[in-house]
C-alpha cells in the first residue's frame, strides 16, 4: 500500500433549507457556539461555522442550498458525551424542546446511544462510550425509566452474552496494532 498521511475527522458539514432556524437549533439545544458566517465567494450558499471546542473553528458547517422536499443526506451526525448522566440530561433538552423528533434510545455494545431528529430531520446521535466491545451492529434497548445503574447493568449483562464479547480496551488496543501495522495510524502522541 503507497504511503497515505495520516488524517483526523475534523468536523461535518450539513446543507440545510432554513440556516437561521438550524443555527438557532444547533445553539440552543446540542450549545454550539456560532464562530463565523458569511456568503461563499463563490456564490453557492450562506454558511455558519459552529464549534464547542476552542481548538476547532468549526465542528459543524450548516450551508444552504437544500431544496424543499429533499430529505437529509447525512446517515447521522454523532457527538460524545461524558456520561449517562450527560446522556439523561440530553434526553430531558430533547424531550422539552418541540423541535426535535423521534427521539430513540439503544445501546450498541461499545456505547448507549440516543438518536433523534432535528428540524430538517436529519438524525443525530448523542452517545457514551461504554466499557465494552461485541462486534457491530448490536442494538440493546433502555430508556431512561431505569436508574443509570440499572442501564448500565442491563447492558452489561446483555452484551456479556455475545459472541466476540472483550472489553473496549482490550478491543482498543488490537486495533492500535492493526492499524499501526498497516500503517495508518501514526501512533500515540508522546
Amino acid at each position: 500500500m503507497p504511503y497515505i498521511p495520516y488524517t483526523r475527522l475534523s468536523h461535518v458539514g450539513i446543507t440545510v433549507r432554513d440556516l437561521n432556524r438550524m443555527v438557532a437549533f444547533y445553539r440552543r439545544v446540542l450549545g454550539f457556539m456560532l464562530s463565523d458566517r458569511g456568503h461563499a465567494p463563490r456564490g453557492d450558499g450562506e454558511y455558519a461555522f459552529l464549534s464547542r471546542d476552542p481548538n476547532e473553528h468549526h465542528q459543524i458547517v450548516l450551508r444552504t442550498g437544500r431544496p424543499e422536499g429533499v430529505p437529509s443526506q447525512i446517515v447521522q451526525l454523532s457527538l460524545e458525551l461524558g456520561s449517562l448522566a450527560d446522556l439523561r440530561a440530553m434526553h430531558d433538552i430533547l424531550r422539552a424542546d418541540n423541535e426535535v423528533t423521534d427521539i430513540q434510545t439503544r445501546a450498541h455494545g461499545i456505547a448507549w446511544s440516543m438518536y433523534f431528529k432535528d428540524p430538517e430531520e436529519n438524525i443525530v446521535e448523542t452517545f457514551v462510550s461504554s466499557p465494552w466491545y461485541v462486534p457491530a451492529p448490536s442494538a440493546v434497548p433502555f430508556d431512561f425509566t431505569m436508574s443509570d445503574q440499572e442501564i448500565f447493568e442491563n447492558v452489561r449483562d446483555a452484551v456479556k452474552t455475545r459472541p466476540g464479547y472483550k472489553a473496549y480496551q482490550e478491543w482498543k488496543d488490537e486495533a492500535a496494532l492493526r492499524m499501526l501495522d498497516a500503517g495508518v495510524w501514526p501512533g500515540p502522541k508522546n
